[in-house]
């Protein structure tokens, strides 16, 4: 099961399961920093969300978060020296399930002021096709 936003409407089970439920209007920011590392274009195409507007990402974590959260992470990606700071705002969350054979985390969608970082990603993955699903789909 997913959990997926849009339009500040909760939409718990997919697109057409017609559960929805409000979020509140002001997201908080309270977790702290995540860290995503993504060495090579495999972890790079598995945590990367482009059918989220303005691209989105993937992060395995068990902390506790809320659908429309603001949340900062520090992204490692490939071969770069530097980490890369981004902001964005919990648009999926996987839950930890023993029947769920996917990994429990968040997914972010990459803000506006991050555009930059969008285009990167995809032009490391422009012509990768790992065969594979991803850890969201």
């Amino acid at each position: 099961m997913a959990i997926i936003l849009s339009d500040n409407k909760v939409n718990i089970g997919g697109p057409n399961s017609g559960v929805t439920e409000s979020l509140p209007m002001r997201p908080r920011m309270s977790h702290g920093i995540l860290t995503l590392v993504l060495p090579e274009k495999e972890s790079l195409h598995d945590a990367y969300m482009p059918f989220i507007k303005g691209g989105g990402l993937f992060i395995e974590t068990n902390r506790e978060f809320h659908l429309g959260e603001e949340v900062f992470a520090l992204l490692q990606l490939m071969d770069e020296p530097d980490k890369t700071p981004i902001t964005g705002k919990i648009i999926w969350m996987t839950p930890k399930s023993p029947q769920n054979a996917r990994k429990q985390g968040v997914g972010i969608q990459i803000s506006n002021e991050d555009i930059d970082l969008t285009k990167k990603i995809e032009t490391y993955l422009a012509g990768y096709d790992a065969g594979l699903g991803t850890k969201t789909i």
